[in-house]
């Protein structure tokens, strides 16, 4: 009972100019931005058995009117995942798997360089995800990255470069721990 009024209530809150689908929600859920988020298909996002689920929620936001997230069919993302793109978007492929507080950016959001913070456009990079990718908790996918469909980001791991299709990556930067089977 706690639960669905807790989702309910995040239900409300969403500010997202453009959703296109509806996802399943099995825990809270809070869509922003001035651009589309779509879920095409069956989507689920929240986990009853997984950390998170009484206390987080996932957040998904299209910060800017150019910016689109999109999640394919038959893809669940586990408790307290941040989905945020703020223009050359984040594409999730079909039947992924995404871990409990999974993080992907597809920017900077500010210049790394102080004397530029105030003035300069951050670097951005779409991110797309292909079918069948496993993301391990707390995973982290950066600006620019595209993983290869059936590939396995382990737990933990900080994605800065592509990951091949079928490949198992983990660490801080990731790398390769296993290519294609």
């Amino acid at each position: 009972m706690l639960q669905r009024m807790r989702v309910a209530w995040f239900r409300r809150q969403w500010s997202c100019a453009n959703v296109v689908g509806r996802p399943q929600l099995h825990a809270p859920a809070l869509l922003a931005g001035e651009g589309t988020i779509v879920f095409d298909g069956a989507v689920d996002l929240g986990w009853e058995l997984s950390p998170g689920y009484l206390s987080g929620y996932t957040y998904i936001e299209a910060r800017t009117a150019s910016a689109r997230v999109v999640l394919g069919a038959g893809t669940h993302c586990n408790n307290g995942v941040t989905l945020l793109s703020q223009g050359p978007g984040i594409s999730l492929g079909r039947r992924c798997l995404v871990g409990p507080g999974v993080q992907i950016y597809d920017s900077d959001f500010h210049p790394l360089s102080v004397a530029d913070r105030a003035t300069e456009t951050p670097r951005m990079g779409a991110v797309v995800i292909g079918d069948d990718v496993f993301l391990g908790a707390s995973a982290i996918v950066l600006k620019g990255v595209t993983i290869g469909a059936g590939a396995v980001v382990g737990a933990g791991a900080v994605v800065v470069r592509d990951v091949p299709p079928g490949a198992i990556v983990a660490g801080n930067p990731a790398q390769v721990v296993r290519a294609q089977a």
